[in-house]
This record gives C-alpha cells, sequence and structure tokens, in this order.
C-alpha cells in the first residue's frame, strides 16, 4: 500500500514536456518536444549546420524565452570538432611551405 502511495506521488512531480521551436538564419525551422533545453539541442543539432542557431520556448515559469543558443552541444561533439580544426589548420600550415 506504501508503495502504491509513493509512486502517485512521484505522477503529481513529473516534469513536462515542453515545446521548442528552433531556427536557422537561412529560415529553416524545427520543433521539438522535450523535457529540457539541453536534451531539445542535443537532438536537433545534427539538422542544423550552423554555428548558431536560435530557440524559442515558454520557460518552467510560464516566461516566453527567444535567444540565440551556440552549437554543438556535447563534449565528444566539441571534441571531434577542435580535433578536425587542427588538422585543417596543420594542413594549410603545411600546404603554405
Amino acid at each position: 500500500m506504501l508503495s502504491t502511495l509513493s509512486a502517485w506521488r512521484r505522477i503529481d512531480f513529473m516534469a513536462k514536456m515542453r515545446l521548442f521551436k528552433f531556427w536557422n538564419e537561412a529560415g529553416e525551422e524545427k520543433e521539438k518536444e522535450a523535457m529540457s533545453l539541453k536534451k531539445a539541442i542535443m537532438s536537433v543539432q545534427s539538422d542544423f549546420k550552423d554555428a548558431k542557431i536560435a530557440v524559442e520556448y515558454i520557460s518552467k515559469k510560464g516566461k516566453e524565452m527567444c535567444h540565440y543558443v551556440m552549437i554543438p552541444i556535447g563534449r565528444k561533439i566539441k571534441q571531434a570538432l577542435i580535433q578536425e580544426r587542427r588538422r585543417e589548420a596543420l594542413k594549410a600550415k603545411n600546404a603554405s611551405r
């Protein structure tokens, strides 16, 4: 009996899914429903090739938020981009010799 009561209490406090609208300067738009901004960005960032995208959503407190986000987000993705930039810089340096 006690376990069922605690299960019901957890249901009451579950976070709600929010709708995030992403777009870039070229006008491409994408909507994603997720629990948090970071999770939404992680799932959408592969669809955009820009360095920053705009996002609009309603916060937990009910405020409408609209701002730019730098992508990519995530350690593995950032590390791969850093290594790729280093390789390109080395190639350019070696080509100039």
